[in-house]
């Protein structure tokens, strides 16, 4: 019987973390944003709290015609709904809200860097069943304002306006501003291992290279990776895992101009 009941949390756990992780994996990290951070090790820790630790103290309290062993399992059950949604609260603060374009690169802005539900503009607002919203972010276009708002992220080290929504504006709007910078793909793809790894994306894709644009993009864990857009549709594709610089960190090491054939 003690087997059974252990059997049968595990089987109720299991089901709800695997129906959450696959909300999470879909819906808050879309375009394998999971790669980037704040995903697996969370994920982990609602695995072992709930599918291991859940379970085995169910095995280890439940004694058939135990006095109070009703209240046991209840207090039992109790923490792994309390463990359970602690974990899917931080998973939910780790996830990007946005993925902002700045200058000439994209960075991944989570729900714990900013207050996403609160934007300056009602067009940006975010429910909690949202995917990550696309957005650019831009200087005010008053002087003073603009020197106010440098000033204040440089000597007060105050975030920058990828955490700022009241600097937001719609993706949309400023789609062929935001294509015009995208990497040039001789430069970003120059080594073998690069190339390689663009040749499987593209035949994951069943695409050319001139149907996409490609941008730099920062992670949670501070990692850039490329992103990949597709032309046609303006719509992101997928990332691919390798280093947007590797041009100027190739020129570095030379300490002379690269030659791309």
């Amino acid at each position: 019987m003690r087997i059974k009941v252990a059997l049968r949390n595990l089987i109720i756990s299991q089901l709800i973390i695997i129906l959450f992780l696959v909300f999470a994996y879909v819906t808050w990290f879309p375009y394998s944003f999971s790669t980037l951070g704040g995903f697996t090790k969370t994920a982990l820790m609602l695995v072992f709290v709930d599918l291991v630790l859940g379970p085995l103290l169910v095995f280890i309290v439940f004694k058939e015609g135990k006095k109070y062993l009703k209240f046991d399992i209840n207090v039992l059950l109790g923490i792994q709904i309390i463990a359970f949604a602690f974990g899917a609260y931080s998973l939910f603060l780790k996830h990007p809200a946005y993925a902002v374009f700045t200058g000439d690169r994209f960075t991944l802005t989570n729900v714990s860097e900013i207050y996403p539900y609160q934007p300056w503009h009602k067009d940006f607002s975010r429910l909690f069943l949202s995917s990550p919203m696309l957005v650019i972010a831009k200087l005010p276009d008053d002087e003073q304002q603009k020197s106010n708002l440098i000033l204040d992220i440089v000597l007060n080290q105050q975030p920058d306006i990828d955490k700022r929504p009241q600097f937001y504006h719609a993706f949309a709007a400023h789609i062929d501003t935001i294509f015009s910078k995208s990497l040039s793909v001789e430069n970003v793809f120059s080594d073998e291992i690069a190339k390689q790894k663009l040749q499987q994306f593209l035949k994951q894709n069943n695409g050319k290279v001139a149907d996409y644009a490609f941008f730099p993009l920062r992670g949670n864990d501070k990692k850039d990776v490329i992103w990949a857009f597709n032309r046609k549709t303006t719509l992101p594709v997928d990332i691919i895992e390798s280093d947007p610089w590797l041009i100027q960190e190739l020129q570095q090491k030379t300490q002379q101009p690269l030659a791309i054939n």
